[in-house]
């Protein structure tokens, strides 16, 4: 028979938040749970509120394994942006390195355009993407002489371009017909605008080589 105290404590647990592991949630599936939410209708619609809705729990429990919304975007970064494949290695070809990182980085906007394409308004987010992926392209940019100073502007022209890539593709500029759902650029499109980026980069390092040869 429960006595009095016993009562009074079963009432406290309910006032209280839950314990940790009481909902059976899990890191994996909040997250797994809020990129479904994002990837269906964009980071703007991701709240701790709408996401415990999704999950069938009170919003108290996530903040057991999440503290706030900042923590779940980082999360979300941390769970696709290690998805992305690392450029295959090719010895002595920057080119290909370069064209590899844009390939690999422009798949991630395409399975995940609502997350990868909205998070360039959170300083944060971008900062912690940039520093899981762009170490391949920093290496190529580097390999193929592009001055320390102007590395940075040059990734940001490949990450710009790939993000509007998949921005012209992600909804249609005016309604279209039932039946007729927009497409995405055609490819070749995008394998022409990565040709004359790269031919601007190998006009931008050619007086660099052509001033070290004279010296040599």
């Amino acid at each position: 028979m429960a006595t009095e105290s016993d009562t009074g404590s079963a009432k406290a647990r309910k006032r209280g938040r839950p314990a940790a592991g009481q909902s059976g949630l899990t890191v994996d599936r909040i997250l797994t749970t809020a990129l479904a939410l994002v990837d269906e209708q964009g980071l703007e619609a991701l709240s701790m509120r709408r996401l415990a809705g999704q999950l069938g729990v009170d919003p108290m429990s996530i903040y057991h394994h999440l503290p706030n919304k900042a923590a779940v975007v980082s999360g979300l970064v941390e769970l696709v942006f290690s998805r992305m494949e690392s450029p295959r290695a090719v010895a002595g070809d920057w080119a290909e390195q370069v064209r590899a990182w844009v390939n690999a980085y422009q798949g991630l906007t395409r399975r995940h355009p609502r997350l990868v394409l909205q998070i360039v308004t959170d300083p944060v987010a971008v900062t912690q993407a940039a520093e899981m992926i762009n170490g391949p392209l920093h290496a190529a940019l580097t390999s193929a002489g592009v001055p320390a100073d102007k590395i940075d502007a040059c990734v940001g022209m490949f990450v710009d371009f790939a993000n509007g890539f998949a921005l012209a593709g992600l909804e249609p500029p005016s309604p279209v017909p039932a039946g007729n759902p927009p497409e995405n650029p055609p490819r070749s499109h995008f394998d022409l605008a990565m040709d004359v980026m790269i031919l601007g980069l190998r006009a931008l390092t050619a007086g660099r080589d052509a001033t070290r040869h004279a010296r040599i």
